[in-house]
């Protein structure tokens, strides 16, 4: 027989095998072209450093260019938009931070972006803590001293972050909920325009992420007084946690990799692979170590698990400062 039914059977199965093949086809050859890494922050912070080592090992492996597209703006909003709305064909991705995913949502009512429906999780590259730290002029060497220092001279001292909304402002705004204290916010675009400005003695004090600061703690033009985590870091064990003086006290940082919604399932899985398995690399995880990362590796599945925790722990602690951005 050969009804219409069954002719039309057969060239629905017809053109799903064509696309299954199209399908397979453009996984096996991905990538042919250049690959766009975009990072919603300005060139010269934590989240543009990380991506730039990422990229050129990624372009190693695939002999294909990573080219890193710095977009930033309303805390790390703008470029995160972009990126949204970008093909979804595996040819763009985003540096994802906790910030623009799991912060802003308990932020800003009319983000031009969903992070949950709009991107795939690819793998989670690493965390890293935030550090308080203040240029050498302020006189105080502990949590404890600025503290009894901030009280003492209320609103005489100043904190730069890298932008309202990111999780550096959030960790002062808590800092200060927790202390009773009052200092003035001096907000910046990114970690690369707000540093000059401590630096320069404009501002005194920062919560800023590791691989950011920490060189200039070490050639001693800034002062490190504790990490933001809960815990000691492993690698820099005499620095000690604000939570052991301000117990509760946690706030943790992370990047990860994303996709437009709709990226094909292969390529995702072929991007997934090459992105873990760099970050897994001994010399990979040195190099974060380096930069004051600790080098995750971690799943889609974990990296989508790893975001619902951190989002929760968004929500608490933006019920419990009152924080809000203007839509």
């Amino acid at each position: 027989m050969n009804s219409p039914a069954i002719r039309i059977f057969a060239l629905l199965f017809a053109c799903a095998s064509f696309c299954a093949n199209a399908q397979a086809q453009t996984a096996a050859s991905y990538p042919d072209r250049p690959i766009r890494l975009i990072v919603p922050f300005p060139a010269g912070g934590a989240t543009d450093i990380i991506a730039r080592v990422l990229g050129e090992r990624l372009s190693t492996l695939w002999s294909k260019p990573v080219v890193i597209e710095n977009m930033s703006g309303a805390a790390g909003a703008t470029g995160t938009a972009a990126a949204a709305k970008a093909a979804p064909d595996g040819y763009t991705l985003l540096m994802a931070t906790g910030t623009t995913t799991t912060l802003l949502p308990h932020l800003r009512s009319n983000l031009p972006y969903d992070p949950m429906r709009d991107f795939e999780p690819i793998a989670l590259l690493c965390s890293f803590p935030n550090i308080l730290v203040v240029r050498p002029e302020v006189p105080a060497k502990s949590v404890a001293e600025l503290i009894a220092l901030v009280r003492a001279n209320p609103g005489k001292y100043s904190y730069a972050s890298t932008g309202y909304g990111a999780s550096p402002h959030l960790a002062a705004e808590w800092f200060k909920l927790m202390t009773k204290t009052e200092i003035l916010h001096v907000p910046f675009t990114g970690s690369g325009p707000a540093l000059p400005g401590l630096l320069g003695g404009h501002v005194d004090m920062m919560f800023d992420t590791m691989p950011s600061v920490w060189p200039l703690v070490q050639s001693g033009k800034l002062r490190a007084l504790a990490v933001t985590t809960a815990q000691r870091v492993p690698f820099v064990p005499d620095l000690p946690a604000i939570a052991e003086t301000l117990p509760g006290y946690d706030v943790n940082s992370w990047l990860g990799i994303m996709t437009p919604a709709g990226t094909p399932a292969d390529i995702r899985s072929k991007l997934e692979t090459a992105i873990r398995e760099i970050v897994q690399n001994q010399a990979m995880v040195q190099r974060m170590k380096e930069l004051g990362a600790v080098a995750m590796g971690s799943s889609a599945t974990d990296f989508a698990a790893y975001m619902l925790k951190d989002f929760q722990k968004w929500q608490r602690v933006t019920h419990d400062t009152g924080i809000k951005l203007n839509n």
